[in-house]
């Protein structure tokens, strides 16, 4: 599957096709969605998304995209949809809201008003839900500081080439996060015997479902979030409310969420068991998508820097969704050396952290690598296991500088 193929109104675009709202009901009931969540989803979507249409010609440039969501018009562009962050330029352990990377598999941002947006809870529960955001208000409030990675983020490091966008180290960020636990919201419902998955569905299609092991989705790390950083979620983002799971592939925090189904089987939906799955070279589905592998990247120096002799420092960020770092160690010869470098910066365990080294440059060439470790012992390896799709790529990353 390509990018475009991950936009499932992409054939009916083409055709010029449009849906008016009773065929997007029909639409929606066909694909096994419950009468609260297509309320839901009709209540939070704009009336022009109801309609699949032809692009029209003349598609705005990604700095008039960027400045009509708020966004800072230096993130880069890989698609309409897609805009990376330049670590390179975060100055600090969060990631400004306008300056946090966008991954959509569709619309760019869905404009829905934080008064209008709903929640419905149905499925294997005692009581289905439909809530507002000043129900989730109401409960227990926590921030907690964690990083957010897309699955496919750094693919372009993969060789042979892996299918699908081809991001640097730009589709990650780390940002405060404020909201409720979702197990707050499901004991409310009250879960029933027999529970195994939940489903989440976004406000931005009706495709957009992706299950989570109710293990998971119990986790009190695991919440409903309409803060970042301090702010109302932006709509870019996932706002007025997205879900949020720490340390897991960037796919299972739906953003604009409106529906939440809980089933008593894993969930076969197309983000489960079709995309946003690991394949082998023989191409076999091997697993899922799930927790995020230990990784680091250096985002100074820059590759091909030209640098004086002298003290110098390499610095950058490193993270996992198995637990928190530990350790980070730097070469300057290509992996033959290493050493540690001090992390300077961290908030927790879901956090990235910031480390830097102190370097006494010599002339010529030189190579700078880094690796992390996590709480767990895990190390990242010097190459990630290639896959088909190109996901979860957590190789060292070598930075290649000139020092005269």
């Amino acid at each position: 599957m390509n990018q475009h193929d991950a936009d499932p109104t992409r054939t009916e675009r083409q055709t010029g096709r449009v849906y008016n709202r009773r065929q997007l009901i029909g639409r929606l009931a066909a694909a096994g969605f419950s009468a609260p969540v297509i309320a839901s989803i009709l209540r939070n979507t704009p009336a022009a998304a109801w309609q699949s249409t032809p692009a029209p010609e003349g598609t705005p440039s990604p700095e008039a995209i960027l400045a009509s969501i708020g966004k800072d018009p230096r993130l880069i562009s890989y698609s309409t949809t897609n805009f990376g962050t330049p670590l390179e330029l975060v100055e600090s352990l969060l990631v400004p809201n306008e300056f946090f990377f966008i991954r959509s598999n569709g619309p760019v941002s869905v404009d829905i008003a934080p008064e209008t947006w709903r929640l419905a809870v149905t499925g294997l529960v005692e009581t289905e839900l439909d809530l507002g955001l000043a129900d989730l208000e109401a409960m227990p409030t926590r921030s907690i500081t964690s990083f957010l990675e897309c699955s496919g983020n750094s693919r372009g490091r993969f060789r042979p080439e892996a299918e699908g966008t081809q991001w640097g180290n730009t589709g990650v960020g780390n940002a405060e996060w404020t909201g409720v636990s979702l197990s707050a919201v499901l004991d409310q419902a009250g879960v029933l015997d027999g529970a195994i998955d939940i489903v989440t569905q976004g406000g931005d299609f009706p495709e957009m479902q992706r299950g989570l092991p109710l293990e998971m989705a119990r986790n009190p790390d695991t919440m409903l979030v309409w803060q970042m950083n301090g702010a109302p979620l932006p709509a870019p983002n996932g706002g007025p409310v997205r879900l949020l799971v720490p340390g897991w592939g960037g796919i299972a925090s739906t953003k604009w969420i409106v529906g939440i189904d809980v089933i008593d089987r894993p969930f076969d939906g197309h983000y489960n068991v079709e995309s946003y799955v690991i394949i082998n070279e023989a191409g076999q589905v091997v697993r899922p998508v799930t927790v995020m592998p230990v990784k680091s990247v250096i985002t100074s120096p820059m590759p091909d820097a030209q640098l004086t002799a002298g003290p110098q420092a390499v610095a950058g960020f490193a993270w996992s969704g198995y637990g928190g770092i530990t350790k980070v160690e730097v070469s300057t010869d290509s992996g033959v050396t290493w050493v540690d470098a001090p992390i300077v910066d961290e908030a927790g365990r879901l956090s990235w952290v910031r480390f830097e080294a102190p370097w006494e440059a010599v002339a010529g060439e030189a190579k700078l690598r880094s690796r992390a470790t996590d709480e767990r012992g895990l190390t990242q390896p010097d190459d990630a296991e290639w896959n088909a799709k190109g996901y979860q790529m957590n190789g060292v990353y070598e930075v290649p500088v000139t020092v005269a």
